[in-house]
């Protein structure tokens, strides 16, 4: 199977590679890395192959060919989320004891989208998960295409009422599920970052094909800017939160400032809910974090899906934290 990686190291799609962190929340720590890589530095073993993954002059990765059993593969380390002080000196002492150094440049967001696009690999492949009891629905059984003709309907109302065209603007869903907003998004030509804590859902809209591999993301969206840096998105949106009780006001509290970091100047929040008393209390965060914002009542007569509507503003710079 041909990945981002075997695009962008240019090595055969045939090539077995794996990528040292067990997932992609894993490499904000960089344990493994950390410690594979600064034993295998110390312990001056020769390689054949070593590639460097540079975005400019800033070393974010390192791939290294080993064998085992007979069997050759690629190994990468990843520093492009922890940044790790330590981690260019541990590749170039293992650079020294290799027979061939090469040089791949890049960009961080080239780079990202193929870890990203790795990692939804292995989970829709069911190498992520112990032991995976879910089998594949059909694709009527879980999403609703009326739901997305009505977003369809909403989302192409503010595009009209915030003079903004969704295919030219940064967009982060956060609490994505298995993607049936995201399939609204698509429909308007825009390209999600697309993010939920629950892997069996991101597992779900990738293997129906409504997630995209290199924009998917198992991340829980209380820790937004440990991944993304401040100012990151033109907006950030969200369809069906919920449940929002007073009792977890502080929870939607951390989850509403995590997303406001990541908006530019006069960046646009967009959130769905479906009772009039989660609109209101997320409407008194969002005022609390100092965001312009509006309540749309969008309500239907089937009274399931988005039924208030949260559109709002950030008007100071982002914060960096």
């Amino acid at each position: 199977m041909t990945m981002l990686l075997h695009d962008l190291l240019d090595i055969d799609c045939a090539e077995v590679l794996y990528l040292i962190e067990r997932s992609f929340y894993d490499q904000k720590r960089c344990e493994s890395t950390e410690e594979y890589l600064s034993e295998i530095a110390r312990s001056e073993i020769p390689f054949d192959d070593v590639i460097q993954i540079k975005d400019q002059d800033e070393l974010i990765g390192i791939a290294v060919l080993m064998r085992s059993e007979d069997q050759d593969f690629w190994t990468i380390f990843v520093n492009m989320i922890c940044r790790s002080p330590d981690f260019r000196d541990h590749a170039m002492r293992l650079c020294e004891h290799a027979d061939n150094v090469r040089i791949v440049k890049t960009t961080g967001s080239q780079f990202m989208d193929a870890v990203i696009e790795y990692y939804s690999i292995m989970l829709v492949n069911r190498m992520l998960c112990d032991r995976c009891i879910h089998k594949k629905k059909s694709f009527s059984e879980i999403f609703s295409e009326s739901r997305v003709h009505r977003l369809v309907t909403l989302l192409t109302g503010i595009e009209q009422s915030e003079g903004i065209d969704f295919a030219d603007v940064d967009v982060i869903e956060i609490c994505c599920g298995n993607g049936m907003a995201t399939i609204a998004l698509r429909e308007l030509n825009c390209d999600p970052q697309c993010l939920d804590s629950d892997r069996c859902a991101i597992c779900e809209g990738l293997e129906h094909g409504v997630l995209a591999p290199h924009r998917s993301i198992v991340l829980d969206a209380t820790e937004l800017s440990q991944f993304f840096s401040a100012g990151t998105f033109d907006c950030v949106t969200g369809f069906m939160l919920g449940a929002i009780y007073p009792f977890n006001k502080d929870l939607w509290m951390r989850i509403m400032s995590e997303s406001v970091i990541l908006l530019r100047e006069n960046g646009l929040l967009i959130f769905t809910v479906h009772k009039n008393e989660e609109i209101l209390i997320l409407k008194e965060v969002l005022d609390e974090l100092g965001m312009s914002g509006r309540i749309i009542d969008n309500r239907d007569g089937a009274g399931m899906y988005d039924q208030w509507v949260y559109v709002g503003r950030n008007k100071s710079k982002p914060t960096i934290s």
